[in-house]
């Protein structure tokens, strides 16, 4: 609550009088030197949390960044929990990158003869905002101070 004094550069505490002449701040208790204002600097936004999303080439769903998007059977896309994973052609599994789908003994084999179990796919769901604005599956939505939308990669989270 300080008040400034009329030069712009100095102020004085809550209930004194600014005496440019003297350099000092008049008070019935006692005079105090001036005091120098300093610049104030801009106040940085709440750090919104960005959920990355890898957008499925429908356009409307998504899948978690480090995920890929695979077709399932019913034309919707479910996320294969792999990094540039390959997609199963039964729409139902996927493989890590450099291997292939075995569907008959249920593994993904590589050129170096190893071989491990398919990966299932999930259905890829969101959560939405808006009618235009979703959030992955997991999430909430929630405003920005912009008045966009947001996603907290927590589920159910109240007063974001």
């Amino acid at each position: 609550q300080a008040s400034c004094c009329a030069d712009k550069v100095h102020c004085c505490p809550h209930a004194t009088i600014c005496d440019l002449a003297r350099g000092r701040c008049l008070s019935p208790t006692g005079d105090v030197p001036l005091g120098t204002t300093f610049p104030a600097w801009k106040r940085q936004p709440p750090a919104s949390v960005a959920l990355h999303q890898v957008l499925c080439p429908d356009g409307r769903s998504a899948c978690p960044d480090g995920a890929t998007c695979c077709q399932l059977p019913s034309a919707q896309y479910g996320c294969c929990p792999l990094q540039n994973a390959v997609c199963c052609s039964d729409g139902q599994h996927c493989c890590p990158q450099g291997t292939a789908c075995d569907l008959e003994r249920s593994t993904c084999t590589s050129s170096g003869g190893w071989a491990r179990p398919l990966a299932s796919l999930p259905k890829a769901r969101d959560v939405k905002c808006d009618e235009e604005t979703s959030c992955p599956d997991g999430s909430t939505c929630c405003r920005l101070s912009s008045g966009a939308w947001g996603c907290c990669p927590l589920e159910e989270v109240w007063g974001c």
